[in-house]
C-alpha cells in the first residue's frame, strides 16, 4: 500500500538566517494518492496532491513560504474543509473554487467625535478614541477566484471619552451618570468614560486589483461593560475615582466601510445610537471614527502553476 508522509517543509527549506538542523514532524498521512507534486523556488516550497484511490478529487496542498528575514509561514488546505490561516499572514490562496476560510484580521485605532445635548456641549470633549480588532476570529465564504469574501466574526473594542475642565464624571443614587463641576482647589484634573464591547462583524470584502481592497460591513455591538475614572490634585494630595456598573445601552449597531493598500488601510465607522440608555446619562450620540486598520492579509489572488 503507498502511502505519502508529509513532513513539515521547514526542515527542506535553507534559508540564510537558519542555523543547525530542525526537527521534523508529520503532518499527514495519504493512502495511495494518484498524483504528488513537489515545486520549490524563490524561497518557497509547495506540495500538492491530487486524486487518491478512495476519491479522485480529492486534493491537498502544504505550502511553506519564508519572508526577506527567513521567518516561515506554513499553509495548509484539504479539499472540502475549512483551511485555517494563520493570524495576519498574507492570503495566497491558489482556489478558484467558493470554499470556507477561517481568519483573524482588522486591528483598529482610530480617532474622531460625537453628538451631545446643547446643555452639555461646554463639558464633553468633542474628540473620542477606540481600539480594537474587528475580527478576532471570521468564517468567510470566498468567491470569484478568491477575490471576494462574505465572513462573519468576533472581535472587541474600547472606547473612550473625554470631559473638559473643570468637570468630572458622577453618579446619583439611582445609577445616572452626570457631570460634576471642580472648584479652583482642584488641579491635574482628567476624567474618562471608557465603554468596552464585544462585536459581533458581517462584512464583505472585494479586491480591485492586485494590492487594492475595499470592505464594506454592519457591526452588532454587545457592550458588556463601562466604567468612568477621575483623577486630580487637591494641594499636595492625589485622588483617583473608578465606578463600574454604569447603565450603557446593552446592544447597538454600527456601519463600517474599510479602503487598503496591501494589509493597510483606512476605515470609517458611525455609530447614531445613544452611548448611554434614555434617561441614564447624557445624550451622547452619532459616534463617528475614522483610523487606520491593520487587515492582516491583502487578498491577492495569484494563478496555480
Amino acid at each position: 500500500m503507498k502511502k505519502v508522509y508529509l513532513l513539515l517543509l521547514a526542515a527542506a527549506i535553507t534559508v540564510p538566517c537558519m542555523s543547525g538542523t530542525e526537527a521534523t514532524d508529520t503532518v499527514k498521512i495519504i493512502n495511495n494518492p494518484d498524483k504528488v507534486t513537489i515545486t520549490k523556488g524563490e524561497g518557497k516550497m509547495k506540495l500538492n496532491v491530487d486524486g487518491s484511490k478512495e476519491n479522485k478529487d480529492y486534493r491537498y496542498e502544504y505550502k511553506v513560504t519564508t519572508d526577506v528575514n527567513g521567518k516561515l509561514y506554513a499553509q495548509e488546505s484539504e479539499g472540502g474543509q475549512v483551511r485555517f490561516r494563520h493570524p495576519f499572514s498574507k492570503c495566497d490562496t491558489n482556489y478558484k473554487k467558493p470554499h470556507w476560510e477561517v481568519f483573524t484580521s482588522d486591528l483598529m485605532f482610530g480617532w474622531g467625535g460625537h453628538s451631545v445635548a446643547d446643555a452639555d456641549r461646554d463639558r464633553m470633549k468633542k474628540s473620542m478614541s477606540e481600539i480594537g480588532i474587528l475580527n478576532l476570529v471570521s468564517l468567510a465564504r470566498v468567491f470569484n477566484q478568491g477575490r471576494s469574501r462574505v465572513s462573519l466574526g468576533i472581535g472587541f473594542n474600547w472606547h473612550r471619552y473625554g470631559l473638559e475642565k473643570p468637570y468630572i464624571w458622577s453618579r446619583s443614587d439611582d445609577g445616572a451618570l452626570f457631570f460634576s463641576e471642580l472648584t479652583e482647589k482642584h488641579d491635574k484634573h482628567r476624567a474618562t468614560l471608557l465603554v468596552r464591547s464585544m462585536q459581533v462583524p458581517l462584512m464583505f470584502n472585494q479586491s480591485l486589483g492586485k494590492n487594492w481592497n475595499v470592505a464594506v460591513g454592519a457591526v452588532m455591538n454587545w457592550n458588556f461593560f463601562a466604567d468612568y475614572k477621575d483623577t486630580y490634585r487637591i494641594g499636595k494630595s492625589d485622588y483617583s475615582e473608578t465606578t463600574r456598573g454604569l447603565n450603557q445601552r446593552k446592544i447597538s449597531f454600527d456601519g463600517i466601510a474599510m479602503l487598503s493598500w496591501g494589509g493597510l488601510g483606512m476605515y470609517f465607522r458611525y455609530a447614531p445610537q445613544s452611548v448611554m440608555k434614555e434617561g441614564w446619562g447624557p445624550e451622547i450620540k452619532n459616534r463617528w471614527t475614522l483610523g487606520l486598520v491593520l487587515r492582516g492579509f491583502p487578498h491577492r489572488h495569484h494563478k496555480r502553476h
